[in-house]
Order: structure tokens, then C-alpha cells, then sequence
């Protein structure tokens, strides 16, 4: 993940796989891609990361903790004890929407269709090969319908900027540098994606494991203060909610005693990794006391996930409050599906009893 004879820039991986007149229809969806930070190289990279690390700061998502506490009360209040739910639509999956819109500052009515839309392009991003091109159009548009919003959002924070991360992307300077319209869009579309549905997974997939262990939940019950971090990173390690990196060759080259050529795409099972017996004694036995944890879920070098403490704060404050309100929680259904999506990793539903 950090050998410099690999580039993440890897768009190719996107424009190969679409017919020639379709690649022409969808180049605005192409080139809007091509700017997510996570597939720069320096010195673009290291200018994108300046820039976001200026807006994206320890102290701004450290004053979010409040507010994620009082957004997990409130979802948790609409489930009362003894209810059939679906855990990832009533809990897991609007927690990191909301945070993530109210901290871009995506007002209240157009957060729906912004989640609905970002979420096609997500559909694009995370597929794969002969499925790609049955994303691509509209993913294509429903970008053309992110990108009017931005417009006028960013219109408006330029004139009266607010306290929120599209203002302050606006704003941010380092260098000299700012970002220009085409990298402040295609940065507050990755923030949200890579903020919100990695949250998402990460939740539910922790939950999942500790009510299919309940030896590791009641050990949580017994002793949250001491064991919850050890639970983020447990759930990160066993369930990887992003299970792969894709980098291309920049160079001929030997790896792991394959030959691999200059231009070649080259996938890192991140999933893979996380369940390495050299790294990791017992490796598929979900263990929350499991130290250390040396997991790459967030990935490694320069493109570590920007995210990391926001996602770890916001897991930490979901199971600590799951332990505390919803206690004798139980699946409902053991046969769990997961979604057929390349490089995340998302369960379709999480039914539960909440007892």
C-alpha cells in the first residue's frame, strides 16, 4: 500500500471496462471520478490532502461527539423493547447519513435525494468489470443532479460561509493553494460516500459479530469503558468494511514471485489481510480483547482514510449506547445476505428481536 512502483491512479480500471460509445456519453461521470482524492498521486495527492486535512481538522470532529450521541439516542428511542426491526435501516444506516450531511451542511430537505443520488454513483464505484457499464449512465446522471446542488450550495457559502465542512472546504487554503470547483465537488461526493456507507458497514457488521458471539457481547456488557475501542477494532478486522485496494503497475515487475506488467491493474485484499494467521493469531475467531490489532480496514501510507477517527468515534458511541439501551438484543435470521458489491462489504438487511 505504500510501495511507490504502484499508482492509485487507476481510472483505466473504469474507462476499460465501458463500449467506446458509452465511455463518450458518461466522460463528465469519468472525469469526475478521476479527482477523488483517493485516486491521485502526488503531487496532486499530497496538495488534495493539505487542503482537506486544513478543513477535515481533530478539533472539528471532536465537537461532533454531542451531537452523534444525541442522534444515536434518538434513533434508538424509535425502537422499544420487544421490536422486529431491520437494525441497518432504523439504526446503522441513518446515523453516519445524518453526521455526514449535517457536516457538509446539506440542508434537512434535499438530504434524501442527495443520499439517493450519491449513493447511484456509488453503485458505479463499486462495481466491477461487464457490470460496470449497467451502472454508468446512471450514475452519470444522477452526478449532473449532485453537481447542481453543489453549485448553489457552494454559491451560497461563498457569499455567507456557515460553520460546516463545505464552508470550510470553500475556504481552505494551504500553500497558496485552494480547490477548484471540479476537486471541491468531487471531494464533498467522496467524503460522503466514503463517510457514510463504510460507517454504515462498520456498525452493522460489529453489531452482527457480537450477537453471533455472545460471549465476546456479554464480556462488552461487563466492561464497556475497557473493552469498546478493542470492539471498534475487532469489528474493523473481522468484518473489513472495505475489502480491497486496486493500484496499477507502474513499471515491469516481480511481486510475491508473479511477474506483473507496467499498466496492469493490481487488486490488495484488504478482507484478505485482516485474516492473515502470520498477522493474527486465530484469525477468524471475532475476538474484542484481540491486542494488538494491527489491521489495515482503513487501509496504509499515504491514502489512510481520511475518516478513520470520525468512523471509530462514531462506532464507539453506537455500540456503547447499543450496550446500554438495546442490552438483549438477538438476530432474527442467522442466513444472512450480503450485498454484490466489489471492494465493500455490506450486509442487505440485519433482522433483529431487540427483547
Amino acid at each position: 500500500l505504500r510501495d511507490d512502483r504502484f499508482s492509485s491512479d487507476r481510472t483505466d480500471m473504469y474507462v476499460q471496462a465501458l463500449p467506446d460509445e458509452m465511455r463518450e456519453r458518461v466522460q463528465p461521470l469519468l472525469d469526475h471520478v478521476s479527482k477523488w482524492i483517493q485516486l491521485t498521486d502526488d503531487p496532486v495527492h499530497t496538495r488534495l490532502r493539505k487542503l482537506v486535512n486544513v478543513a477535515f481538522t481533530p478539533k472539528m470532529i471532536r465537537s461532533l461527539i454531542p451531537r452523534i450521541e444525541e442522534l444515536v439516542d434518538g434513533l434508538l428511542d424509535e425502537i422499544k423493547p420487544g421490536d422486529s426491526c431491520d437494525l441497518i435501516t432504523q439504526f446503522c444506516q441513518p446515523l453516519p447519513a445524518t453526521v455526514i450531511c449535517e457536516m457538509l451542511g446539506i440542508p434537512v430537505e434535499e438530504r434524501d435525494a442527495f443520499r439517493v443520488m450519491t449513493e447511484r454513483v456509488m453503485h458505479f464505484s463499486t462495481a466491477g468489470g461487464p457490470n460496470l457499464k449497467n451502472h454508468a449512465e446512471d450514475a452519470a446522471d444522477a452526478l449532473g443532479g449532485l453537481i447542481d446542488m453543489f453549485e448553489r450550495l457552494v454559491a451560497e457559502r461563498r457569499k455567507s460561509p456557515r460553520e460546516d465542512l463545505l464552508s470550510a472546504f470553500v475556504q481552505a487554503e494551504a500553500d497558496g493553494e485552494r480547490l477548484s470547483n471540479e476537486e471541491l465537488y468531487a471531494m464533498c461526493v467522496f467524503v460522503f460516500l466514503a463517510g457514510h456507507e463504510t460507517t454504515t458497514n462498520g456498525i452493522a457488521s460489529g453489531v452482527m459479530a457480537l450477537m453471533q458471539h455472545p460471549d465476546q457481547f456479554d464480556a462488552l456488557k461487563a466492561n464497556v469503558d475497557g473493552l469498546v475501542r478493542g470492539t471498534v477494532e475487532e469489528s474493523l478486522r473481522y468484518e473489513s468494511p472495505v475489502t480491497r485496494a486496486v493500484r496499477k503497475a507502474r513499471a515491469d515487475m516481480v511481486f510475491g514471485g508473479k511477474t506483473i506488467k507496467a499498466g496492469q491493474l493490481v487488486v490488495f485484499l484488504l478482507g484478505a489481510a485482516d485474516r492473515d494467521p502470520a498477522q493474527f493469531p486465530e484469525p477468524d475467531t471475532f475476538d474484542i480483547t484481540r491486542t494488538p490489532n494491527r489491521h489495515v480496514a482503513f487501509g496504509f501510507g499515504a491514502h489512510f482514510c481520511l475518516g478513520a477517527v470520525l468512523a471509530r468515534m462514531e462506532m464507539e458511541i453506537a455500540f456503547r449506547a447499543l450496550v446500554r439501551r438495546l442490552p438483549n438484543v438477538k438476530l432474527t435470521d442467522e442466513t444472512l445476505a450480503w450485498k454484490p458489491t466489489m471492494g465493500i462489504r455490506a450486509l442487505v438487511k440485519l433482522p433483529v428481536v431487540t427483547g
